[in-house]
C-alpha cells in the first residue's frame, strides 16, 4: 500500500504555519493528510494554531485562550494572514483527512466546541471518519469518547516513547503495541537511525502502524520509504 503523506502545519517555508495559504500549498504538492493544531478562544472559537502565545508566529505576545474570536483574528501572522478558524479549515479542505492535535491549555473547550460544531453541521460520524486525534493527557482522551465515542487517537508521546525503546532493546512485550494505532518514530535517537525496516517490521509484526515523524530532508525521506513506514508526517513536499 503506498505511504500517506502529511503536511505538518502546512507548507510554511513560503506562508504562515497553520496558515490558508500553507495548507492550499500542501494540498497542490499532494499530500493526502493535513496535521494541524486547534485551540479554542475565550468565547469558545476554535483557531488553528501551536503554541499558547502568539508571539512566534505574529510577533505580539497574546494568548489565545484569552481572547475573543475578534480580537485573535485582528492579529496577523508575518506573512499578512490572519489566524485561520477551524470553521473556514473544515470547509476548504474536504478532499485531504486531517490530524487534529488537541492542545492541552484549552481542551476541554475545544472538544466541546467541536462537539457543538459538528451538531450544527450534523457531521458528527463524518468528523470521526475525516480526522484522526491526538490528544496529551488521559482525561482530555476520556472526554473524546465521550464527545465522539468513535473517534480514532494517534498514540501519544509516551506511548511512541516507551515503544520505540522498548523494541530497539528487544523487550517485545514491554513495547505494548496496540493493534491498528499508529506510533511516531524519529529519524534518529542519540545518533542511531530509526528509519530501519528491521525496527518498522517488528512495529508491524506487533499489529501497529509507523508515522515517520519529521524526516529532515530527501535524504531522510527516502529512508523513511525503503523502511517500510505507514505515513511520513513532513515540513517539505513528498519526494517523487
Amino acid at each position: 500500500m503506498d505511504v500517506i503523506w502529511i503536511s505538518h502545519r502546512g507548507l510554511h517555508q513560503r506562508h504562515g504555519e497553520n496558515s490558508l495559504h500553507a495548507f492550499e500549498a500542501a494540498a497542490e504538492a499532494g499530500f493526502h493528510t493535513l496535521e494541524t493544531d486547534l485551540r479554542t478562544t475565550h468565547d469558545g472559537q476554535i483557531v488553528l494554531h501551536h503554541d499558547a502565545s502568539l508571539i512566534r508566529t505574529t510577533g505580539s505576545d497574546a494568548v489565545i485562550e484569552d481572547m475573543d474570536r475578534d480580537q485573535c483574528l485582528r492579529h496577523r501572522l508575518h506573512d499578512g494572514q490572519p489566524l485561520l478558524t477551524f470553521e473556514h479549515f473544515a470547509h476548504t479542505f474536504t478532499d485531504q483527512r486531517w490530524i487534529l492535535d488537541i492542545k492541552p491549555e484549552s481542551a476541554a473547550r475545544t472538544l466541546a466546541a467541536l462537539r457543538h460544531w459538528a451538531d450544527q453541521q450534523q457531521k458528527g460520524d463524518w468528523l470521526c471518519r475525516q480526522a484522526r486525534f491526538l490528544l496529551w493527557h488521559p482525561e482530555h482522551t476520556r472526554l473524546l469518547r465521550q464527545h465522539f465515542p468513535a473517534a480514532i487517537t494517534m498514540a501519544p508521546q509516551t506511548e511512541c516513547r516507551r515503544a520505540g525503546l522498548s523494541l530497539l532493546m528487544g523487550l517485545r512485550p514491554l513495547a505494548a503495541i496496540r493493534a491498528g494505532r499508529t506510533y511516531s518514530l524519529p529519524p534518529v535517537f542519540h545518533g542511531l537511525p530509526l528509519f530501519r525496516h528491521s525496527l518498522v517490521d517488528a512495529y508491524h509484526r506487533l499489529g501497529g502502524r509507523v508515522l515517520a515523524f519529521l524526516p529532515e530532508g530527501p535524504e531522510q525521506q527516502r529512508q523513511a520509504l525503503h523502511s517500510g513506514v505507514d505515513e511520513i508526517l513532513s515540513n517539505t513536499a513528498p519526494i517523487r
